[in-house]
C-alpha cells in the first residue's frame, strides 16, 4: 500500500472533484457568444455541445469533462510516485498497453479531432491513428508493412473469391490466401517452437538434431488481427459476406486500434457497416463509454495487479521451495481470478473506447467465473475466440453431426488450436488439450452425474447446488490454469516441469493449517497478502461481482444506479485506484499473445 501520497496528486484530485461550470448562468448565453469566446482548439468541442438540447449540452460540461479529468488524472498518478517509487519511462509511455498515460492522451486527442472533422473524413481519420497507435511502440514500427500486406492481401482475396465463379479456381484462391496469412503467423510464433520441439522429440531417441533458431520478435496483435482478417476471407468465400470495394474501410476494420491489442476479435460483417455510418456525438454513450474504461482501470491496477504480486511471489520463485501446498493452492485460486480481471479489463477498455467513438464492439466475458459447468464456462470466456473457433473450425470438421466420439475429437481438436494460439510452448498445448478433455468428460457423463444425484436432498436445494457445480467448476479451470501460467510465455517460467512440481506438492505442509498457523500467516504476509490488502482484494471484487452481470454490459448496469449513488461510485473507484492500486506492471497478459 502506498505510504507517501504526493501532494501534486492531492492538488489535483480536490481540482478534479471541483470541476464545474464557472456559474449557471453561463450555461445560457447564446450560441453565439459560446463560439465566439472560444479558442480555435475548442471550437469543435463548442460546435459539439450546441448541437445538443440546451440540458444535454449542460450535462456535457458539467458531468462529462469533469469525468474525464478524473480519468486522466488516474492514470498521470500512474507516472507518480506509485507505492512509493517511480514507474518506469517505458511502462507509461508505451501505447501498446491500454493502462498508460500515452494512449489515453492519445484515444483523447483522437476523439477529439473526431467530432470535429467532416463526417466523410472520420473513418480515414480513424485509419491513420490506427496505424500510428501501432507504430508509436518502436518493436512495432517494423511490422506496419506486415500488417499493411496482410490487409491487402485478404481484401484483394476476397474481391477475387467474389469474382470467381469456377469452384476450383475459388478454392485455390482461399488456399493461397489462408496459407499466406497462416504462414506470416507461424513464422513468427512458431518457427523456433516447431524446431525445438522436433529435436527434443529426435533426442528422446537417440538421434541428435540441431534446430534452427531465429531472433524472432512477434507483432504486437498478430494473432488478433489474423484472425480477423481469416474470418472475413472465409465469410466471402462462403457467401455470408459482401467483399468489400473500399481498402481503406476494409483496412480499418482489420487495424482498429482498440481491437488490435487484446481484442475482441471482430467479423466485418458486424464492423464495417459501423464504420461507413456517420456518427454523431451522443451524451449517454460517450460517458458510458468513459465508464467502461474507468471499470477496466479499476480492475486492472487494484484487484489484477494487486493479485498479481502475490501470484509471482510464488510462480516466480525457483525451485518454490518456500511455500507448502496451501500456498501454492491459493496463489493458483487467485491467479485464475487474476487473469480474468486482466483479460477482462483490456477488454472493457477497448469497447469503451469504441463506445466513444460511436461504435458497438463484441462482449468477451459474460461472468464465465460463475459458470456451473466447463461448456458454460467457455460459452462466457474469450466469447469472440470461441466463436471463432465455433465457425471456423469445429463446425468445418463436423460439429456434433457425426456421433459422440467424432465429436469429442472435433472438441480436442479445437482446444489443441486454442492452446497454440495462446502461445508456441507445450505447457500451453497441454493445457488445451486438458480444457477440451474436462469438457468431454462432462459432456459423457451428464446423464449418469444426473442419476447419481437425483435422490440427493440436498442437491436439490437451488443455492447449494448453484454453489457446488460453480466452485468445482472453478477448481477445475484453475487446474487448468496452473499449465497456463507455468508456460514458458512468462518470465522465469519452465513450463511443464514447473507445473508438475506444484501438483505433486499441492497436498503438501496442510498439517501447518493446525499445528504452525503463524508460519502460514508469516508466508501470506511475504508473498503480499496481508491484512489491509486481503481486504481491499475483498471489497473491490464483491463490487465487481456486484455490479457485472450476465445479461448486460456494466456500462448499462450502472446507468440504472440512481444519481446520487452512481457519481459516489465513480468517485469511489478513483480513489480506489489511487490510494489502493498498483501500478508497477501496465501490461496485459493477453497482449503477448
Amino acid at each position: 500500500m502506498p505510504r507517501h501520497w504526493p501532494c501534486g496528486g492531492v492538488c489535483a484530485l480536490r481540482a478534479a472533484l471541483s470541476a464545474r461550470l464557472p456559474a449557471r448562468e453561463a450555461s445560457h448565453r447564446s450560441d453565439t457568444r459560446l463560439r465566439a469566446q472560444s479558442p480555435p482548439l475548442f471550437g469543435g468541442i463548442r460546435r459539439v455541445a450546441c448541437t445538443l438540447p440546451r440540458k444535454d449540452a449542460r450535462l456535457c460540461h458539467r458531468q462529462l469533462f469533469p469525468r474525464t479529468l478524473l480519468l486522466l488524472l488516474c492514470l498521470f498518478q500512474q507516472s507518480g510516485a506509485a507505492h512509493g517509487r517511480r514507474s518506469s519511462p517505458e511502462g507509461v509511455l508505451r501505447m501498446s498497453s491500454f493502462f498508460a498515460v500515452a494512449f489515453l492522451v492519445f484515444l483523447a486527442g483522437t476523439c477529439l479531432a473526431y467530432f470535429v472533422l467532416p463526417k466523410a473524413v472520420r473513418p480515414y481519420w480513424l485509419l491513420v491513428c490506427s496505424y500510428l497507435f501501432y507504430m508509436y511502440d518502436p518493436e512495432n514500427a517494423g511490422f506496419v508493412a506486415l500488417l499493411l500486406s496482410a490487409s491487402a492481401v485478404t481484401w484483394a482475396a476476397a474481391l477475387l473469391l467474389e469474382r470467381l465463379r469456377v469452384k476450383w479456381m475459388r478454392r485455390v484462391c482461399l488456399v493461397v490466401s489462408l496459407a499466406l496469412c497462416v504462414g506470416c503467423l507461424f513464422y513468427y510464433k512458431y518457427f523456433n517452437f516447431l524446431g525445438e520441439t522436433l529435436a527434443a522429440l529426435l533426442d528422446s531417441f537417440g538421434l541428435h538434431y540441431t534446430a534452427p533458431s531465429l531472433d524472432i520478435l512477434a507483432p504486437v496483435g498478430i494473432s488478433y488481427f489474423t484472425f480477423a482478417a481469416l474470418g472475413y476471407v472465409i465469410d466471402v468465400y462462403r457467401g455470408r459476406q459482401r467483399a468489400e470495394k473500399n481498402f481503406f474501410f476494409y483496412a480499418l476494420f482489420v487495424s482498429f486500434f482498440p481491437c488490435i491489442v487484446t481484442g475482441p476479435i471482430e467479423r466485418a460483417e458486424h464492423m464495417i457497416p459501423q464504420f461507413k455510418t456517420p456518427q454523431t456525438f451522443d451524451y449517454a454513450r460517450v460517458s458510458g463509454g468513459l465508464f467502461r474504461i474507468l471499470w477496466g482501470f479499476f480492475k486492472k491496477f487494484v484487484i489484477a495487479n494487486t493479485l498479481g504480486t502475490a501470484v509471482d511471489a510464488v510462480y516466480g520463485n525457483p525451485g518454490y521451495g518456500a511455500y507448502t501446498g496451501p500456498i501454492l493452492l491459493l496463489a493458483s485460486l487467485l491467479y485464475t481470478y487474476q487473469l480474468y480481471c486482466d483479460f477482462s479489463a483490456g477488454c472493457d477498455v477497448a469497447l469503451g473506447a469504441g463506445a466513444v467513438f460511436g461504435f458497438e464492439l463484441t462482449e468477451n466475458f459474460r461472468q464465465p467465473l460463475r459458470a456451473r459447468s466447463f461448456t458454460e464456462l467457455w460459452r462466457r470466456w474469450h466469447i469472440s475466440l470461441t466463436s471463432w473457433f465455433r465457425d471456423y473450425l469445429y463446425i468445418p470438421l463436423g460439429g456434433n453431426r457425426r456421433g459422440k466420439a467424432r465429436q469429442y475429437i472435433n472438441q480436442l481438436v479445437v482446444f489443441l488450436v486454442s492452446g497454440l494460439w495462446h502461445g508456441a510452448s507445450l505447457s500451453m498445448v497441454v493445457w488445451g488439450l486438458l480444457n477440451g478433455v474436462y469438457l468431454c468428460v462432462g459432456k459423457a457423463t451428464q446423464d449418469a452425474r444426473r442419476k447419481l444425484t437425483r435422490h440427493n436432498p440436498l442437491y436439490h436445494f437451488t443455492p447449494v447446488r448453484r454453489i457446488f457445480q460453480t466452485a468445482v467448476t472453478y477448481l477445475l479451470f484453475t487446474s487448468c490454469i496452473i499449465f497456463f501460467r507455468s508456460s514458458e510465455v512468462f518470465e522465469g517460467s519452465k513450463g511443464i516441469a514447473d507445473a508438475l512440481y506444484i501438483y505433486g506438492h499441492l497436498f503438501s505442509g496442510w498439517g501447518k493449517l493446525f499445528t504452525a498457523p503463524d508460519a502460514i500467516g508469516r508466508a501470506l504476509v511475504s508473498i503480499g497478502l496481508s491484512v489491509q490488502t486481503a481486504l481491499v482484494l475483498a471489497v473491490s471484487i464483491l463490487v465487481v461481482e456486484t455490479l457485472e452481470s450476465v445479461q448486460e454490459p456494466v456500462n448499462r448496469t450502472i446507468r440504472k444506479v440512481p444519481i446520487f449513488l452512481r457519481w459516489p461510485l465513480y468517485y469511489a473507484l478513483v480513489l480506489g485506484m489511487l490510494f489502493f492500486g498498483s501500478f508497477a506492471n501496465s501490461g496485459s497478459i493477453y497482449g503477448r499473445f
